[in-house]
């Protein structure tokens, strides 16, 4: 069924008013077979002189179709301008009340048999205000750009090869387009609409909307069989009549092009950074100075592109957040580069230039300036450093403990909280390009390169690292520690005394610790060997604690002190402090296994005593137990519940230390449990029996016998000595109502009667035998075989801290389990 089936065959021609309704039959090639698909032909009509084609023989008849076939994939700039598949286009004269009326269109026709042979005509719209320029102007524009001459749209044509099939059989290289021979007009053309000027990179001047489409065809078909085949169409045998002149420049047409225009391959060269709009960098040397290259092959890399891509595309850092892409010209024409251009946007990375350069260029930039750059100093005066800088001011301001980053892909903004007392509070909203900006910034500028795992930010694996700072007259170091979430990531920072020249160390006695419990860390003082451990969550002040052991021994002058932290925290210069580092890639065997080469390094050292930050496995616990055997005290901490979860966690479990060697006598000196406890503030504190519900009240009464009526509340609404202005709950309530905190503990150094147990793995014979050593109640100061939770009651009835943050934070009243001290009694 045809296309225009519903027409049919010798109907007459409706009449034709308006210049859509001016459009021929379509031709065959583009309908199905069929008597509705035969061209139709109108009776020959006069036609004016002046309607005629520029360039043609008068009286020459028409045709109103076609019957060549016409490749409908094959589109060229002539056929694009003049409504591509439209083949003839009727003349008409307008008069200067064309608007209101459109006179009748003027055809002509020819017979049927000269519909192959002869040349489509073409009858040009022309409005009263201009005249489309003539094929010979055109073809006079295309060979004086050739040639090298001056433009002119007079009467102008060119002389080329006898035939278009010569043009066919030489080289590109060795045609030749003669200057044009000016040709007699055949009458008086109109001065033609100004031609814009042509665009930058093209080989062929702009076209008029009016450009003859067939003309252009039949000199593409005829002169470059290449040009048809990179366009996907097959080549048309050239007419069997003599070539006119007119088809001889035709011909030509074709190769002008073939040369401006090379195939695909050969378009893009490695310079053309003016005819691609983007400057040239002709050197390596010639690039501002940078911090780093975004694109190398490893695991820091900002942007990970392949191999062969680098080859031609490096990108390049200024500062924090703002970089410069280079590429050849023909990489930077594919979508590739494209797509590495979003994705350094999408790492809020801004790319200020684009830039063309060589592979030899770009290759240079990676093997040369890379190496320079990591060595160079970066200024610290970018914003996004400042931003950081910002953030950890206002974080030291407050006598914050932490800070915490929390971007989610689920919120626009990055909620900026700080740790205040053991609270957390928010203390921003920030933009998320702006904070990553930060982060990355300061990864890469500030932080120590001897305890960094990685030379930049990689939010998707977990980092750590140290980053000294200078805030106002105190010298901060910041203990990084990243790691990837669901829906984004988070970055927690300590901030700790990083004074080495000034230091300052905070002592038990300052810590929270009661009287009986400093007396038994004197004892650590006079020590032969064996081991000190500490346990507790994390935030709980162990490393503080630590710190402050091996630097209260009084002959420590006389001593060789060792510590080994992950990475190392505080300034201790009295000892000599290993700092391990953990890449992100690494696995916790890769990690103990430098624990245990830092100790075996150091065990031949000739040491005094040793500091560990955490003991995680049975090669570094080993390696402990054997120091301590040998006459050498090892202080280190691990995660456990309390003194006895300490114990049986040393001897089984992950550590498997020998039970005989943990129970011998001598082998541990003392065991410890801690936690940090926000204090009240004494100006605002609220009495406890007016806050607290009766039956809480009621049983810190009769259960553990405690004088309720000097138990104090927090008043959450805080006061002018406490209010912590600019930092909010998440529920929008102002900061308040605490102080520094303080330290509840259990502490215990092992008695003979409890090795025994430990040594049967009796472990509740040993907290028995633990526990029931306590001699007071629970509102006495004595901590004898006391726990921390009974450290914390002893706090809350002197009004120190807040009893509910016991019944809520620790553990509740009612399922807490008292047991009987020496007495046998239970208060």
């Amino acid at each position: 069924m045809g296309l225009f089936a519903q027409e049919e065959q010798g109907a007459p021609d409706a009449p034709r008013g308006g210049f859509l309704k001016r459009f021929r039959a379509p031709r065959s090639s583009f309908v199905e077979p069929g008597s509705s698909a035969e061209p139709k032909f109108s009776a020959p009509k006069p036609v004016a002189p002046e309607a005629k084609a520029p360039g043609k023989a008068p009286g020459k008849p028409r045709g109103d179709a076609s019957t060549r076939a016409v490749n409908p994939q094959v589109m060229f700039l002539g056929r694009a301008l003049s409504g591509g598949d439209v083949e003839d286009v009727e003349s008409t004269e307008l008069d200067d009340d064309w608007r209101g009326s459109v006179p009748p269109v003027q055809t002509q026709s020819r017979p049927e048999g000269d519909a192959v042979d002869d040349e489509p005509g073409f009858s040009p719209f022309v409005p009263p205000s201009f005249e489309r320029p003539s094929y010979a102007s055109m073809s006079a524009a295309m060979a004086a750009r050739e040639g090298g001459q001056p433009v002119n749209d007079e009467a102008l044509t060119a002389q080329a090869t006898p035939s278009g099939a010569q043009h066919r059989s030489k080289p590109q290289a060795e045609l030749q387009v003669e200057p044009p021979q000016p040709q007699p007009q055949p009458q008086p053309q109109p001065q033609p609409h100004p031609q814009p000027e042509p665009e930058p990179g093209l080989g062929l001047e702009p076209r008029s909307a009016a450009a003859p489409s067939d003309s252009i065809r039949h000199a593409s078909v005829a002169g470059s069989d290449a040009n048809a085949e990179r366009f996907g169409a097959q080549p048309e045998p050239a007419p069997q009549r003599p070539a006119s002149p007119n088809e001889h420049k035709a011909a030509s047409a074709p190769t002008i092009a073939a040369q401006e225009y090379p195939a695909d391959d050969e378009e893009q060269t490695d310079g053309g950074g003016l005819a691609s709009g983007r400057p040239e960098l002709v050197s390596p040397d010639s690039l501002p100075d940078f911090k780093r290259v975004l694109t190398v092959a490893d695991d820091d890399a900002a942007l990970r592109i392949p191999a062969a891509a680098r080859k031609e595309f490096v990108a390049v850092e200024l500062q924090p957040g703002v970089a410069i892409t280079v590429a050849t010209a023909r990489f930077a024409e594919k979508a590739q580069y494209a797509t590495f251009i979003k994705d350094l946007g999408a790492n809020d990375i801004l790319v200020r230039e684009e830039m063309i350069a060589t592979e030899a260029v770009i290759a240079a930039i990676y093997s040369g300036k890379a190496a320079a750059s990591a060595n160079s100093t970066v200024r610290e005066a970018s914003r996004a450093i400042g931003n950081f800088r910002d953030i950890v001011e206002a974080a030291h301001a407050y006598g914050a403990s932490d800070i915490h980053f929390e971007p989610r892909e689920f919120h626009n903004e990055v909620e900026i909280r700080f740790r205040v007392n053991g609270d957390m509070y928010t203390f921003s909203r920030m933009r998320k390009a702006i904070v990553r900006r930060a982060l990355f910034a300061a990864y890469s500028d500030l932080v120590q390169r001897n305890t960094n795992s990685g030379n930049s930010f990689q939010p998707s694996a977990p980092q750590s690292a140290m980053i000294p700072l200078v805030v106002k007259t105190d010298t901060v170091n910041l203990r990084w520690q990243s790691s990837p979430l669901v829906g984004g990531y988070d970055v927690a920072l300590r901030l700790l005394d990083g004074n080495f020249k000034n230091y300052s160390v905070l002592l038990p006695k300052d810590m929270g610790f009661e009287k009986s419990q400093l007396e038994l860390i004197e004892t650590l003082n006079y020590v032969s060997g064996g081991i000190t451990a500490l346990t507790g969550e994390t935030g709980s002040g162990k490393t503080t604690t630590l710190r402050a052991l091996s630097y209260m021994l009084p002959d420590r002058e006389l001593k060789k002190q060792f510590a080994v932290n992950e990475p190392s925290e505080y300034p201790m210069p009295w000892l000599s402090d290993y700092s391990i580092i953990r890449r992100p890639d690494e696995t916790d065997d890769e990690a103990n296994r430098k624990y245990a080469e830092v100790i075996r390094t150091l065990m031949r050292q000739d040491p005094d005593d040793l500091t560990i930050g955490e003991v995680r496995d049975r090669v570094v616990m080993g390696l402990v137990a054997e120091l301590a055997l040998t006459g050498h005290p090892v202080r280190f901490s691990l995660h456990a519940g309390d003194i006895i979860a300490a114990v049986m966690r040393m001897a089984g479990g992950r550590l498997q230390l020998p039970i005989d060697e943990l129970a011998s006598e001598g082998f541990i000196n003392a065991v410890g449990n801690q936690k940090l406890i926000p204090t009240l503030c004494e100006h605002c504190k609220l009495p406890a029996e007016d806050v607290m519900p009766k039956a809480d009240l009621e049983l810190l009464r009769t259960k553990f016998g405690l004088d309720t009526s000097r138990m104090a509340c927090r008043n959450y609404d805080g006061c002018e000595h406490c209010r912590l202005k600019g930092l909010f709950t998440r529920n929008g309530k102002a900061a308040g109502g605490t102080t520094r905190p303080s330290l509840a503990a259990e502490l215990y150094r092992p008695t003979p009667e409890f090795l025994e147990r430990v040594a049967e793995r009796d472990w509740a014979g040993a907290r028995k035998v633990w526990r029931g050593e306590r001699r007071t109640g629970f509102d006495n100061a004595d901590m004898t075989g006391k726990t921390l939770y009974e450290h914390a009651l002893f706090k809350a009835s002197r009004g120190l801290i807040d009893p509910q943050f016991i019944n809520r934070s620790m553990q509740s009243f009612a399922q807490y389990r008292v047991m009987p001290g020496v007495d046998g009694l239970m208060v």
